[in-house]
Order: C-alpha cells, then structure tokens, then sequence
C-alpha cells in the first residue's frame, strides 16, 4: 500500500470509530432495546423472562444485559460501552480474517466495511443482530484459524459453540449451522470425516442452549420459553407482502452501497468453488454464511436484521475491493507500458510516462470509490442531531415518571414504548409490557384497559405508536385518569389513582 492509500485508511478509521461512538451515545432506547433492558432488570428483581414478563427473543440478550446491569450498578452508560465494544470486536476479527487470507488491504477494508456497516444497519440501537454478527465472526474465525490445514476438531466444536450463542441471542443465529454443515460436507474427505464434523458442529451448538434450556427447566419455566421463544415466533409473526420486502430491502440496498458494490465485485474475484473437492475453499464458506445471513430479510426487511450477514459480506467486499484495485493498478501499468512501446518511446521513459498516466486513472477511480463511501455523509448530523433530541425527550418522559411514583410501584405503558420501564427504574405492572403484532389480542388489549379503568395501576405512559389499539387504549386513559404531563407528542402521562 502506498502512503497515501494509509493515509486515506488511517482518516477512515477514526471517522468510522468517531461515527459509531456517537451513534451509540446519541441513539434513544428503542422499543426492542426497551423490551430488552426491562426484562434484565426484571430478570435481577427475581421476575423470570417469559414466564413474568413477556417478549419474544431468545435469552441471550437478557442474560449479558443483566450481567452488565448486575457488575455496573445499573448503568446505561455501561451497556452502551459493552455494545460498542462488542462492534469493534467484530470489526477486529472482520479484519484479520481478511488480511490473514487476502492481503492488508482486504483487513483494512473489510474491518472499515464492518464498522461503518454497523452504524448504518442499526448495531449501536443495543439490538441482538450485534451480538449474533459478534457470534458468528468468531465462529469464522474459529474455523480459519489456520491457513495451512483444514480445521480440526477442536475448532468445529468451537465453531459450533459460537452457532450455538449466536442462537441464544436470535434464533436465526441457528441459520449458520446450515452453512457450516454445508460446507463440511464440500470437502470431501469421506462420508466418515464429514459426520464427524457434523458430530462436533452439532455437540458445540448444543452445549450452551442444553444450559440456558437446564436452568430455565430447573425454575419450572421451560415451557414459557419454548413458547414464547419459539411458538409466538412460528405462528405470529407473518412474512411481509412481496412488494413491502421489495421496498425495504432496496432502502437496505441503498444505506450502504460500498458495500454491496465490493459483494458484486467478490464474485469476480472471490468466487466460491461449487461442488465437492480435496481441499477446502474460504470462499464457499464465506458466500455460504452470508446467504443464510441474508435469509431473515426473506421474512422482514428490517435494516438491523442485515447486521448477521455482515461479517461475511464485509470480508467478501474486501477481498473484493482490495482484488479490483490491485487488478486495476496492474492493468493500467501494463496498458501504459504497451502504448509507450507502440509508439516508439525509449524504454527508459516509458516507467515515467506509465507511472503519471495510471496515477491519473488510479486517483481517478480512488476519487469515485471515496464519493460512493461518502454519499450519505450529510444525512449523519442531521440524523444524530433528531436521535439526540429523542434521547433527551426519553430521559425528561423517564425522570417525570420517577417523580410521580414509588421506586417499589409498578407502572404501566400502554403502548410499543417498554424503554420508559426501564429508564425510570420502574417495573411493569403486568407481563405484558408491550402489546405489538406479535402478541395482540383481543383479551389483552382487555386486560389492560381494566386496569386503567379499575385504577389497579395508578401510572399510565402513552406514546404516538401508530397500532390501532393504542389509540384505543390512550382513549381509555384519557377517559379515566387525570393528564399530568406530555412530551414532544411522544409520551404522554397520566394519573389513574
């Protein structure tokens, strides 16, 4: 690499690392991350995720958040730290698998791709994908540890373990196990070799759900997680129309097109090697991984669910990328030598006339891939200054509610906001901590709006979600209790004492 491309790189990083530091601290708790701390906090007052308090995640996420709270002091800030951390860890293994297999550049590349990807596909909004993209890193890692050899058996029991986390974090982490299934089964070595693999794949994957399913099957409450976990997952959560994933997996298309270029460009140069053969090939098994990560954006186009498929997509992109270049460098020089022998220069000449000639083009090239990166560059001030005023609208909605209760009295948020549970420090006053598509019904909806209007509960928090029976509840709230303060048009609070 020449000094000006470190130069250019070394800028990138601390802009990606600048980026990704303030999305972290200036994005507000969603509604998931909401959902998720509630139920940690809950998780450390004794309240057993899905059998006391209701969401449909795998427990991973609850089980490091209240691990973070527990050992911080229930700090947010802390949280924050650990998921950044955790962003970088990634782009760290993103990057040295790369160089390790590729080139330097391919690392530096991949490891800006993964940073810069994990801003813009929502990783700092403390979502699981994150920690399934963390999982799922290692577990490539794990299985390319060594240049020289095929992996052994201790790193497919290693990379079935991580399949294994990435699960208890998002049950599609469990996709993965398919690819590396797969690809164990391309090197052909003998049907034996290969069931061993698979033998050792399936025993790491095993191992850590065998204990989170133990521990919840000693507390009596195996069949809430089962059932919410899994059954609410199957039955209740329906595939979005065709157009509808159309729309929003272009807009994922369009958040990062660096990205997808270098993907288009890895099947020039990084191409999978299809059928079975003696050696194995970290291609395939990269192009394998990112297509079982892509397949949840089969289901809904959410932008945070791209985050899985992006460690192999960034290590693709780089290799890509940094293929292109060199490719393009050594077709420029030889283009730029020939011409100058044609036309009759003096052999000594023609390494000037090539070298201002293709660093003409090369800088050309550069100046383009630089703008593409950038093309989103003006919407990020904008973009955080909005997500800062929402934290901000957060933290007066939460510190209202801390005024108006008890440490020990639960309250009740009627709507998709369960993030004011747990920036206020207050527990909900039923399981049901949120009512969304997933888990509405007719009789929770009921449910609820007794106890608004029974003034079971005395603290109701309202927000502008746009689900019917919200409005329905907050009509009911309006109707039977007394308004005491709003904020933004967000969150609206309410005394039902």
């Amino acid at each position: 690499m020449t000094f000006t491309v470190k130069l250019l790189l070394l800028a990138a990083l601390i802009a990606c690392l600048v980026l990704i530091t303030a999305s972290t601290f200036l994005t507000p708790v969603s509604n998931d991350a909401g959902a998720y701390l509630t139920i940690a906090d809950g998780w450390l007052a004794g309240k057993l995720p899905y059998r006391d308090l209701f969401d449909h995640k795998t427990p991973g996420i609850y089980a490091l958040y209240a691990l973070i709270l527990a050992l911080s002091g229930r700090s947010l800030v802390a949280v924050q730290l650990i998921q950044l951390a955790g962003q970088i860890a990634c782009a760290g293994l993103v990057m040295w698998l790369a160089w390790r297999w590729w080139s330097r550049l391919a690392g530096a590349l991949a490891g800006l791709l993964m940073l810069y990807g994990s801003a813009a596909f929502a990783g700092p909004h403390l979502t699981t994908e994150a920690w399934v993209a963390v999982c799922l890193a290692a577990g490539l890692a794990a299985l390319l540890w060594q240049t020289e050899r095929p992996p052994v058996q201790w790193q497919w029991l290693a990379a079935g373990f991580c399949v294994g986390l990435a699960t208890l974090f998002k049950q599609t982490g469990a996709f993965t196990l398919a690819a590396f299934a797969l690809w164990a089964w391309l090197y052909g070595s003998g049907w034996r070799a290969t069931v061993r693999r698979w033998l050792w794949l399936l025993a790491g994957c095993v191992l850590p759900i065998a204990v989170m399913a133990a521990y919840f099957a000693a507390n009596g409450a195996l069949d809430d997680l089962w059932r919410d976990a899994i059954g609410v997952n199957l039955t209740n959560y329906p595939r979005l129309a065709f157009d509808a994933l159309l729309r929003g997996n272009f807009v994922n298309l369009r958040s990062f097109p660096l990205l997808w270029l270098g993907v288009l460009l890895a099947l020039i140069f990084v191409r999978p090697r299809l059928g079975r053969s003696n050696q194995f090939d970290t291609a395939t098994l990269l192009w394998l991984t990112l297509l079982t990560g892509l397949l949840p954006l089969v289901h809904r186009p959410y932008g945070h669910y791209v985050l899985q498929a992006l460690p192999p997509a960034t290590i693709l992109a780089g290799a890509g990328l940094a293929s292109a270049w060199q490719w393009l460098r050594q077709r420029v020089a030889a283009g730029e030598d020939m011409d100058a022998r044609f036309r009759g220069h003096d052999d000594e000449l023609a390494p000037h006339r090539r070298s201002r000639w293709s660093g003409v083009i090369l800088a050309v090239v550069l100046a383009g891939v630089i703008a593409l990166a950038l093309i989103d560059l003006p919407r990020w001030p904008r973009y955080l200054a909005y997500t800062g005023g929402l934290v901000r609208t957060q933290d007066r909605a939460a510190a209202a509610v801390e005024r108006a209760t008890q440490p020990d009295e639960p309250i009740l948020v009627v709507t998709d906001a369960p993030q004011i549970y747990f920036l206020s420090n207050r527990q909900p006053a039923t399981r049901w901590q949120y009512l969304l598509p997933v888990n509405y019904t007719p009789e929770r909806e009921a449910e609820l709006a007794a106890m608004i209007t029974g003034h079971t509960v005395r603290t109701v928090v309202t927000d502008s979600a746009d689900q019917y029976w919200n409005a329905d509840l907050k009509n009911v709230a309006k109707r039977a209790c007394t308004f005491l303060e709003s904020f933004d048009d967000r969150f609206s609070l309410y005394n039902c004492s």
